[in-house]
């Protein structure tokens, strides 16, 4: 049996077992079987007056904000809007644009593809795309997800060809040659430059390796045995009843709804694979749930930590691994993050896989910052002198 049917396999048993659930003794019993502390309710009372009020100071539509102890969320909850105008509430189960954290979501199923036999990550691209131009030959998958490539950030988006391409929807066929003639800005494997090319041609390489889209493929591999039920790619065609809608803040500060103004053209880039996928709070809990090994996702826990295991320098000192950021404090402890950023949405995904914890922002509102909002409710929380 596969590495895949086996978890498959556990997930299916310890649910008919009836033993997923969320809160009360489940949470209790993580605390206890770790020995490390959890925050206090006043801890988490002050962390839900920042919020709200880091809401009010931003002029934030919503946010949807979790913290989580050992795979157990601790605050979960929807705050504010889904839309300036009609005023439906965010709710934990509200989807939202994750952006560039669609990164490591790819690197997650890439890696238990890896497991299952089914993916090389030492892959030349040369391998499943043909017409690679000479000094791409020696790009492997690997360097893809390290964005070590040698690619730029994006495609010239002031090439006419491109902007011919912005007011309709379009596809790999007409992308992948205008991506083909990017220069590489150093050799493969040499230095990190981050690029969303990098990502596009990576979803494309896994799509043809697994022999259907790449977005099947993550609904196949990592969605579906997770139990991620909202996550879904975006429409190429901009539609937000059912999630919350973009919000930027203009010249004058007055934030506004841009949903009517998104060309599908953007849509069909960020689809590609850098950084397209819609998806709940909720659902990013049971990410993270995976990601810590969380009761019946114990299994996946040896999979993605080689994720960050090793990494390249990158231009601020860290470190980035496959699909992730991360650095160690002065004390040794391990932080990995991705955050992601578009037009109308921001996003951010933070963990301490040693200490257990992780924090989850999710904002419908493009320039928010959050970094900050995330370092400002982790010491809240956590921080014993505000205990």
């Amino acid at each position: 049996m596969s590495p895949s049917a086996q978890r498959r396999q556990l997930l299916q048993t310890l649910l008919a077992a009836g033993t997923w659930s969320v809160a009360g003794s489940a949470a209790a019993a993580a605390a206890a079987a770790t020995g490390r502390a959890r925050p206090t309710a006043a801890a988490l009372d002050r962390v839900d007056g920042y919020a709200r009020q880091w809401l009010g100071d931003q002029k934030m539509p919503g946010l949807a904000l979790a913290l989580l102890q050992d795979g157990e969320p601790i605050y979960a909850r929807g705050l504010g809007w889904a839309d300036a105008g009609q005023q439906r509430p965010v709710s934990d189960d509200l989807r939202f644009a994750i952006c560039s954290i669609a990164k490591p979501l790819l690197a997650c199923a890439a890696q238990l593809m890896v497991e299952d036999g089914r993916l090389r990550l030492e892959l030349r691209l040369a391998e499943v795309i043909d017409g690679l131009p000479p000094a791409w030959q020696t790009i492997t998958l690997r360097q893809l997800m390290q964005h070590t490539a040698g690619l730029p950030k994006n495609v010239d988006f002031s090439d006419p060809e491109v902007q011919a391409l912005f007011p309709r929807n379009y596809g790999e066929a007409e992308w992948l040659p205008i991506v083909l003639r990017q220069p590489l800005l150093s050799a493969p494997g040499q230095r990190y430059h981050y690029s969303n090319i990098g990502y596009n041609l990576l979803a494309c390489a896994i799509g043809r390796v697994g022999g259907r889209p790449y977005e099947q493929l993550l609904a196949q591999t990592l969605f579906e045995p997770l139990g991620m039920k909202s996550a879904r790619l975006m429409a190429p065609s901009p539609g937000f009843a059912d999630m919350a809608g973009p919000h930027q803040r203009g010249a004058d500060g007055v934030v506004l709804d841009i949903g009517a103004q998104q060309p599908p053209g953007v849509r069909s880039w960020m689809a590609a694979g850098c950084g397209g996928f819609e998806l709940s709070l909720r659902d990013m809990i049971q990410w993270e749930r995976a990601l810590q090994g969380w009761g019946p996702f114990k299994p996946y826990r040896r999979v993605f930590e080689k994720l960050w295991a090793q990494g390249v320098r990158t231009e601020t000192g860290d470190r980035y691994g496959l699909g992730w950021g991360f650095r160690r404090g002065p004390a040794g402890l391990l932080q990995v993050w991705h955050e992601g950023q578009s037009e109308g949405f921001s996003a951010r995904f933070e963990r301490y896989p040693q200490q257990g914890r992780a924090i989850v922002a999710l904002g419908n509102l493009g320039d928010f910052k959050p970094e900050e909002l995330c370092r400002a409710v982790g010491e809240l929380a956590w921080s014993p002198a505000r205990a």
